[in-house]
């Protein structure tokens, strides 16, 4: 099971959007997909069916907390099913989060092994799946460390806005020492472009993010336009890509699927580049 974490320590970046059409397109392609909502704020869960007034008695905290206390975990603990928007859309496993989350991750700092709680949480679950997607929570803490110790790639969704861009720094430290101490198989699969315009800031940060990063990190091909209908399916829980499939969104993020699979052909060369410079 080849495990992405999608991180930005900054809100707002498009980050639970990313997951969850990178999570659906993924499925449409036949692949098995695990999709874990690993914020607080439940945004993920959301998008799955899951109001957030609804509380949950299994998530991702009860999977944690047994972990930590080295209960036995049953097959397929915590696994629910997205909803369908109609009986032709496909569905996809996931296991939900909720505020109780914020609070575990306090308790977190007095555990044995609190790095890698999620990693063995998540390796029942190996065998089954062919990708899992973590949508991770948006700051710097144990809940990020976790996700990014369990993960074998990262993908930073990143806003073409100047903010966007001097965070950057202390993502890529975080993702470094992590590598460093626990992960050394984690690397960054990549930078996507996300909420990107016709405008010449955007375009000035665009261009700004693939020459600053582009020779250290792969910024995808695909960026995903600022379009309304994101905000939409947003509004009706449903992934852009099936809630409004010619819209420019969706279909930049079907391309994007592609890159992440290998199937594009920029991803293609990059690939052979990167092989190049490692022989």
């Amino acid at each position: 099971m080849k495990t992405i974490a999608i991180a930005n320590q900054k809100g707002g970046t498009g980050k639970t959007t990313t997951a969850y059409n990178l999570g659906i397109a993924l499925t449409q392609q036949g692949y098995r997909v695990l999709m874990v909502d690993f914020d607080p704020q439940g945004n993920l869960s959301c998008y799955c069916g899951i109001p957030p007034e609804q509380d949950l008695e299994q998530t991702i905290t009860e999977l944690l907390m047994k972990v930590a206390y080295e209960k036995t975990l049953s097959n397929r603990e915590c696994v629910y099913q997205s909803k369908r928007t109609d009986d032709s859309a496909p569905q996809v496993d996931f296991i939900p989060s909720n505020l109780r989350l914020a609070s575990f991750e306090l308790a977190m700092g007095t555990m044995m092994c609190r790095e890698v709680l999620l990693k063995t949480c998540l390796e029942q679950y190996s065998s089954q799946y062919d990708y899992c997607i973590i949508d991770c929570s948006p700051s710097v803490g144990l809940l990020l460390t976790n996700a990014l110790s369990a993960a074998n790639e990262v993908i930073i969704p990143m806003q073409a806005q100047p903010f966007s861009v001097v965070g950057m720094s202390q993502l890529t430290n975080s993702i470094s020492s992590v590598q460093r101490k626990i992960n050394p198989g984690l690397h960054i699969r990549g930078v996507l472009l996300t909420m990107t315009q016709h405008t010449k800031v955007s375009e000035h940060y665009a261009h700004d993010v693939r020459a600053k990063y582009g020779r250290t990190l792969h910024v995808f091909t695909t960026e995903i336009p600022y379009n309304v209908k994101v905000q939409e399916s947003q509004a009706f829980a449903a992934p852009t890509i099936l809630y409004e499939p010619k819209s420019s969104s969706a279909r930049a993020y079907v391309e994007f699927t592609q890159e992440v699979l290998g199937h594009g052909r920029e991803e293609q060369v990059y690939e052979r580049d990167e092989d190049a410079r490692d022989r």
